[in-house]
């Protein structure tokens, strides 16, 4: 079925589908500033008016944070690991303490992990300090 469809058309329909996903998000909000200014001002919605369907989507622009300060995520880390001893410390528990989603600690010790000085793996998913 998708065997026939050249490799530019799929190309051309993600880059759509993914505008599209933009746009619609882009409405949403538009949509959602509009109710908070008609119920700010008391504007009964009009009986035929059909709304946008609001849904929460794991956008790109939604909840973002400042950065962190270039290196800050390897200083918490080491001072955690320092704090955890020489039984050393799971990827999961430095994730609960430090506030940071697991999978960035697995891809940080994957990569940068490996050129810091001091830091030892020492079992499945763990390390310490030493």
């Amino acid at each position: 079925m998708l065997r026939n469809i050249p490799s530019t058309t799929l190309r051309k329909l993600v880059r759509l589908s993914e505008r599209k996903e933009v746009l619609m998000a882009q409405i949403q909000e538009i949509d959602r500033e509009m109710l908070r200014v008609q119920d700010k001002f008391g504007i009964p919605a009009r009986e035929g008016d059909q709304r946008a369907a609001v849904t929460v989507s794991r956008s790109r622009a939604g909840g973002i944070r400042p950065r962190s300060k270039r290196g800050a995520l390897k200083e918490k880390i080491i001072r955690a690991l320092r704090s955890a001893g020489k039984k050393g410390a799971t990827v999961g528990e430095l994730s609960k303490k430090l506030k940071v989603p697991s999978a960035n600690l697995y891809v940080w010790f994957n990569g940068t992990g490996r050129s810091v000085r001091g830091i030892k793996k020492i079992g499945v998913a763990k390390y310490r300090l030493g």
